[in-house]
C-alpha cells in the first residue's frame, strides 16, 4: 500500500546541544555520533534523516538519544510500519536529489512528507526485515574492520612521520657536529701552516 511519509511518521527538529553536560546519552548529526550527554529528545526507535549536508547518511537509533539542528529525527507509527523497514525504505532513496539548499545541501520538512514509500503488511516487513539482518550486520562488522585499518594507517603514517622528523633531528644534529669539528681541524690546519711558513712561533690568535 502507498503511503506518504507524513502518514508512517511525524519529522522532528534536532536542537542545540552545547549546553548540555556530558553524560551517556549519543547526540547524532549528520555525520554520526558526536558526543555523549546528560539528556535525551526521546527514548525509542527512531529514523534520523539528514537536514543538512550529507543527505544521503540516513540512520537507525533506538533508546535514547538526541540530535542537533541538522538533524531530523522521527517519531513513527508503528502500526503501519516498522521503525527498521522505514529505514531501509528511506536508506534506498537518493535523498540528495530532493535538494532545496544552495551553498549548504538541505532538505525540508515539506519535502521529506511528500515521499511516497509502498509499504506491504507488517507481517511481510517482519519477514523482510529478518532476512536482511544478516546483511547488516555484515556490512557493520565491514564498516567497523575499515575503521579498525583506517586507524591503523594513521598511527602507522604518525609513527612514520615522527620517526623522519626524529632522524632529520639526529642527522642535522651530527652534521653540525661534523660540520664544526672540521671546521677546527681546517684552522688548526692553517694557523700551524701559517706559523711554518712565515715563522711564528705563535698561532695568530695566542696574543701576549
Amino acid at each position: 500500500m502507498k503511503y506518504k511519509l507524513s502518514e508512517l511518521a511525524q519529522i522532528k527538529y534536532g536542537k542545540d546541544h552545547k549546553k548540555l553536560e556530558n553524560g551517556n546519552i549519543p547526540v547524532y548529526g549528520t555525520g554520526g555520533l558526536m558526543r555523549k550527554v546528560n539528556n535525551f529528545l526521546y527514548s525509542g526507535e527512531s529514523v534520523l534523516i539528514p537536514r543538512k549536508g550529507s543527505l544521503n547518511n540516513v540512520m537507525f537509533v533506538t533508546g535514547k538519544f538526541w540530535t542537533v539542528d541538522t538533524m531530523f529525527w522521527t517519531k513513527i507509527n508503528s502500526k503501519k510500519v516498522l521503525p527498521k523497514y522505514l529505514y531501509y525504505c528511506l536508506s534506498r532513496i537518493n535523498l540528495s536529489a530532493l535538494n532545496v539548499g544552495s551553498a549548504v545541501p538541505s532538505l525540508t520538512i515539506k519535502i521529506l512528507n511528500e515521499i511516497r514509500l509502498d509499504i506491504p503488511s507488517l507481517s511481510k516487513q517482519k519477514e523482510i526485515v529478518k532476512k536482511l539482518a544478516p546483511f547488516e550486520r555484515k556490512i557493520r562488522l565491514n564498516n567497523q574492520i575499515n575503521a579498525n585499518l583506517a586507524n591503523r594507517y594513521q598511527l602507522k603514517h604518525l609513527i612514520n612521520k615522527l620517526f623522519l622528523i626524529a632522524f632529520s633531528l639526529l642527522f642535522s644534529f651530527l652534521f653540525w657536529n661534523i660540520f664544526l669539528n672540521m671546521g677546527v681541524i681546517v684552522m688548526l690546519k692553517f694557523l700551524i701552516l701559517s706559523s711554518l711558513i712565515f715563522g711564528i712561533k705563535r698561532f695568530p690568535i695566542c696574543f701576549g
